[in-house]
């Protein structure tokens, strides 16, 4: 799932930096090898590096300036991994085998590496089933989202890179309902809505929006209540908002049964 676009004294993209992205990467088997500043003091840069070692990783202390240069002067906290290739899962595989209440995001246009970071977060914070990246236009899965994730881009459940349209035909074949996070004319309050059983959620940048023909794909769009002062939220904010409110309703002893029973036309 990298992004193949070499740049000189650009971050690599097989790396993981920051004590949370290092320690999940050390914790989920994605890294290979630890690179730390020799001359840290910090206990929980030491315990990192024990347990590389007990991992029988290969280790290496290296000055601060190393790792300057391999983390393009990022915030890395004096701990860097370089890691394997993240499998994606299979969007088909999770819509057959979910249970019959299940969220999926799909990310139109979200280019921004934190919010895709704080996004991934909330992902499994919420126990989505998959989180949808386009083949272009889109944040990858690269240095500056494990880091802005804590590392939780390790374990999120995110499905290859794909052309968006077609992923919402394959879980509208699935029986999922789409619910496009858009405001505007017919639009309904997503404080109010009632969300599907199987919702795929699908989200916009916050200067674009989401794409004609994604709305267009939409079987339903829902807004966030605001103060009129506020033109919009922030992309991870309205998502994490969004998602939670697609949990009180569906998470055992929640309200409500969504639209249970009814099945979506497949375009």
């Amino acid at each position: 799932m990298a992004r193949l676009r070499p740049k000189p004294n650009s971050t690599p993209d097989d790396v993981a930096f920051g004590i949370n992205a290092v320690g999940m990467a050390l914790a989920t088997g994605h890294a290979k090898s630890l690179l730390y500043w020799r001359e840290t003091q910090n206990e929980r840069v030491l315990a990192l590096v024990e347990r590389a070692r007990e991992a029988g990783l290969r280790v290496e202390g290296v000055d601060a300036r190393r790792l300057d240069e391999l983390t393009g002067d990022g915030v890395h906290q004096g701990v860097l991994a370089r890691i394997r290739a993240i499998e994606p899962v299979d969007l088909r595989r999770v819509a057959a085998e979910a249970g019959e209440r299940s969220l999926v995001l799909l990310l139109d246009r979200v280019t921004d590496p934190q919010n895709l970071g704080a996004v991934l977060r909330t992902a499994v914070a919420a126990g989505v089933d998959a989180v949808v990246l386009p083949l272009r236009r889109g944040a990858l899965l690269t240095p500056g989202v494990h880091r802005a994730s804590a590392g939780l881009s390790f374990v999120a459940p995110v499905a290859a890179p794909q052309n968006l349209a077609m992923a919402i035909r394959t879980l509208k074949a699935a029986n999922y309902w789409v619910v496009a996070a858009e405001a505007g004319e017919g639009s309904e309050l997503a404080t109010a809505f009632d969300w599907p059983r199987r919702t795929a959620l699908v989200v916009g940048s916050e200067g674009e929006g989401i794409a004609p023909l994604l709305l267009r794909e939409s079987d339903f769009r829902v807004a966030l209540p605001m103060d009129p002062r506020v033109e919009s939220l922030n992309v991870a904010v309205a998502t994490g908002a969004l998602a939670y409110l697609w949990v009180r309703q569906h998470r055992p002893g929640g309200p409500g049964d969504g639209r249970a029973g009814q099945t979506p036309a497949v375009g």
